[in-house]
C-alpha cells in the first residue's frame, strides 16, 4: 500500500521527532540526573548525499514525552551502534568500513572526542558495534555477515577477540543482547523488520533455543535499556530508513514498551508511564484474526492469538496482540486527533 500523503499540521503527540529531519538508527537510552537521554542518528529530510547529518539526543521524564536537545555534528559518520555510560561521561560507539570508532562526550555532551578502537584480531566486515558492562568487565557484539562476533575489554579502548557469539543464515544487523526472566535474548534487525532469539549464554557463545519475529509493518533498529524500576524496555524508530521525503511517520521514535519472556516468546506490554495519556476508544480501526483495519482496508497483519491491543497516535497505529511475540507498526489510511488512543479487540 502506498503511503498516504502527510496531512498539513498533523504531528503525533507521544511519538518524538526531532523538528527537522527524523530519527534514524537509535543508539540506545541512559538514565542521566534523573531523566532519560536517548541517542539517535539525525537524519536530514530531504535525504543529503551523506544520508546522517550528526546523533542527535533528546531528554524526558517518563519516556514517553521527549524534548530535543540538538544535533551533534560528528567528527565520523554515525551508523547503528550504542551508546554506554563511560567512566567520564557518555560513550557512541559505531563503525564504518570494519573500523569501530567511539565518540567521548565532552562536558554538557559537547566538543566530542572520536577515536579507533583496537579490535584484536581486526573484523573487515565490522559493523554495528553492541557494548555493555558486566559488572567485571565491558563486551562487544559486532555484526559481521551472517555472523555476530564477540570481545572483552577493561578499558573501552583495547577489545580481544573471543570468537563467534552465534552464526545465523541471512545478515543479521543492530544486535542488542541482554539477561531476561533466566534466560538471554538477542535482538536484531532483519532488513525488513525485527527478529530475536531467546536462549542461554555461556560468556562467550549463545546457544538459541528459539526464534521469532519481533518487529512488523517497517520496525527500525531497536535499543533496549532498564528503566529506573529495573524493567526491560525497548524503543525503535518507525519507518522505513528510506521512506520518502514528506512520510508523516518516517523516522519518529516509538512507544516505549516493555519486555518480558514467557516460555520461548518475547512478549512487549506497554510501559506503565503510558497510563496517564491513554483514552479510549479508535474510532475507524478494528482487528480480527491477527488483521488490523482502518475504516475496512488492511493496513497491518499480525499473528491471531487472544486480545489484540491496538494504540493510535494521530496517523500512527501501534499494535501487539496478548500471547504473540513481537510488536507491528502501521499508518492509518484515515486519521484522528494527536493523543495514544486505545482500543482492545477481543480474540475471535
Amino acid at each position: 500500500m502506498e503511503p498516504a500523503p502527510r496531512v498539513p499540521g498533523l504531528r503525533p503527540r507521544v511519538h518524538f521527532a526531532p523538528r527537522t529531519g527524523r530519527v534514524g538508527d537509535v543508539f540506545g537510552v541512559l538514565p542521566v540526573g534523573g531523566q532519560y537521554h536517548v541517542f539517535y542518528e539525525h537524519r536530514p529530510d530531504p535525504p543529503v548525499a551523506d544520508g546522517v547529518s550528526g546523533w542527535g539526543y533528546a531528554v524526558s521524564e517518563d519516556l514517553v514525552l521527549w524534548t530535543e536537545q540538538g544535533v551533534v555534528p560528528p567528527a565520523l559518520e554515525p551508523r547503528c551502534g550504542t551508546v554506554v555510560a563511560g567512566p567520564s561521561g557518555p560513550m557512541i560507539f559505531s563503525a564504518r568500513a570494519g573500523q569501530v570508532r567511539r565518540a567521548v562526550a565532552g562536558a554538557d555532551l559537547a566538543g566530542w572526542h572520536v577515536e579507533p578502537v583496537a579490535l584484536l584480531p581486526s573484523a573487515a566486515e565490522a559493523r554495528d558495534p553492541f557494548v555493555w558492562w558486566t559488572g567485571d568487565e565491558w563486551r562487544m557484539l559486532v555484526a559481521a555477515g551472517g555472523d555476530v562476533l564477540q570481545y572483552h575489554s577493561a578499558d573501552l579502548v583495547t577489545w580481544e577477540h573471543d570468537g563467534i557469539l552465534i552464526s545465523v543464515s541471512g545478515d543479521w544487523g543492530c544486535p542488542r543482547f541482554f539477561a531476561l526472566d533466566g534466560s538471554w535474548v538477542l535482538i536484531v534487525s532483519t532488513g525488513t523488520g525485527l527478529a530475536y532469539a531467546i536462549g542461554d549464554y555461556d560468556g562467550r557463545e549463545f546457544t538459541a533455543r528459539a526464534r521469532g519475529v519481533f518487529g512488523r509493518g517497517h520496525l527500525g533498529p531497536a535499543a533496549t535499556f532498564a528503566d529506573a524500576a529495573g524493567r526491560r524496555c525497548v524503543l525503535a524508530r518507525l519507518g522505513e530508513e528510506a521512506a520518502p521525503p514528506g512520510s508523516a511517520w518516517a523516522g519518529t521514535l516509538s512507544l516505549p514498551w516493555i519486555l518480558t519472556v514467557r516460555g520461548d516468546r518475547l512478549i512487549a506490554t506497554p510501559h506503565p508511564h503510558l497510563d496517564r495519556y491513554l483514552i479510549n476508544g479508535a474510532t475507524g480501526l478494528s482487528a480480527s484474526g491477527g488483521e488490523v483495519r482502518d475504516n475496512g482496508e488492511v493496513i497491518l497483519r499480525m499473528p491471531a492469538g487472544g486480545e489484540t491491543l491496538v494504540l493510535a497516535d494521530a496517523d500512527i497505529v501501534e499494535v501487539i496482540v496478548e500471547g504473540v511475540s513481537g510488536l507491528g507498526v502501521a499508518r492509518r489510511v484515515a486519521t484522528g486527533p494527536a493523543g495514544v488512543r486505545v482500543a482492545r479487540f477481543g480474540s475471535r
